[in-house]
């Protein structure tokens, strides 16, 4: 593989990607046999080069296109590498010569980190709101369980439905889940009234197609997370247009592309150790797909590493995280009027 740098900016890159005829021709072949061994198609006669087999397949377009979507991710992460870029938005390919049995050329576009300066990120103050547990929390989770169970006045009956052998222990276990909750409800207020500040203290301006990047990429979290048919309903019944919800999107996507700039900038400065035990925790955070819901640790870190990038990026996370631990333990905190934890939950646990 080779790659090279066409033009450069402070703003942006434009480079070439090369890939040799050899590896393209086996990515080509691997997509061939699945194409045509999944469609039940006779094979072809045996003494035709694989060129002369890919040249006579009608869906030629469609199995190039799937074998450089598998060869991009590791072309791409290594030719950003070497050519020392730091794209913040997705890349645009081109293809500019894909003849079979020749190298595959292709022009890539990508938008670079802005350039900023990190004026202040220790002794950050601010103000935050503790959260803490009250007998009221208590007793609104105790009547709330009652009426669940449909045993308002009965103990022996609430204690059938759970499984506890006596309101205390059960209360005791309210109270521990409750001030768990609460001490990590007062973690994020923390961290969120420190990264207001850090921003207050470093401003800068992003180029509109980043912040759109992350419009798009919230939107369709929203998506995922509601179901796309769910999320059409919601829309067309609360008269939205999704002009509507870029608009509502967008402060909240501009903040979290800032706050992550301004993160990574906190971490190259504190350089912060990102040890085994921190991918292992940070991996076992992560949702598992069906097939991995009984593999152990060392089966998805694997599989992980087979995915170009993707360790990466979960170190750069890491990295993040603690580079807001490191403000957040600098900051100059003051406590607020504090909030209850039943004040803090969603509805569906009151």
């Amino acid at each position: 593989m080779s790659a090279t740098l066409l033009k450069a900016s402070k703003n942006e890159a434009v480079f070439m990607i090369d890939i040799d005829a050899k590896t393209l021709e086996k990515a080509l072949m691997e997509e061939y046999y699945k194409a045509t061994s999944a469609n039940d198609k006779k094979s072809a006669p045996a003494f035709l080069s694989n060129e002369m087999l890919l040249r006579q397949y009608p869906e030629l377009e469609k199995i190039a296109g799937k074998a450089l979507e598998k060869l991009m991710p590791s072309y791409y992460m290594r030719a950003i590498k070497e050519l020392r870029l730091h794209p913040i938005t997705f890349p645009k390919i081109m293809p500019k010569s894909t003849a079979l049995g020749q190298p595959c050329v292709l022009e890539v576009h990508v938008i670079l980190e802005p350039e900023f300066e990190l004026k202040q990120f220790e002794g950050l103050e601010a103000d935050y709101r503790p959260v803490i547990v009250t007998e009221d929390d208590m007793a609104q989770q105790m009547v709330s369980l009652r009426k669940q169970h449909g045993a308002e006045n009965d103990d022996a009956k609430l204690l059938e439905k759970l499984p506890f052998n006596s309101i205390e222990g059960l209360t005791q276990e309210i109270c521990s889940s409750f001030t768990a909750m609460a001490q990590e409800k007062t973690h994020i207020h923390k961290k969120e009234a420190v990264m207001k500040q850090l921003l207050e203290a470093n401003p800068f301006a992003l180029q509109e197609e980043i912040i759109e990047q992350q419009v798009m990429f919230e939107i369709n979290q929203i998506r995922k997370q509601m179901g796309t048919q769910v999320m059409e309903n919601y829309m067309k019944a609360s008269g939205r247009t999704m002009d509507d919800l870029r608009k509502e999107v967008r402060p909240q996507a501009e903040t979290t592309v800032k706050k992550n700039l301004l993160l990574n900038a906190i971490a190259e400065k504190i350089s912060p150790e990102i040890t085994e035990e921190d991918i292992k925790e940070a991996i076992s955070k992560q949702p598992a797909s069906f097939m991995e819901l009984t593999a152990d640790y060392e089966t998805r870190r694997k599989r992980i590493e087979e995915i170009p990038g993707a360790l990466d990026q979960i170190k750069h996370s890491i990295r993040l995280e603690k580079a807001a631990d490191y403000i957040v333990a600098k900051a100059i905190l003051h406590e607020s009027k504090p909030a209850n934890i039943m004040n803090e939950l969603p509805e569906y646990l009151k």
